[in-house]
């Protein structure tokens, strides 16, 4: 599975589980944060894509996605991080 093919398919389970991302230039890679109920990745626009697989993985795991289905490559990602 390629980088892009990841990052797709991360944000595409991030989004669905009701996390706002929010891509801007920052002068940092970007952090997971809730405010309130409201859930949100904020992600600098120009990191690689290494870094945004990290960031969305770890917003992932900050969240219950035991009943969600993960492709065995997204599972092996979001688990390696810990």
């Amino acid at each position: 599975m390629k980088e892009k093919d990841i990052i797709v398919e991360l944000v595409r389970i991030v989004e669905n589980i009701g996390i706002k991302i929010i891509e801007d230039r920052l002068l940092r890679k970007g952090d997971y944060c809730r405010v309130f109920s409201n859930r949100y990745l904020i992600m600098d626009r120009q990191i690689t894509n290494k870094d945004k697989i990290e960031l969305l993985a770890t917003a992932l795991k900050k969240n219950d996605i035991e009943n969600i289905y993960l492709t065995p490559k997204i599972r092996e990602i979001c688990t390696e991080k810990e």
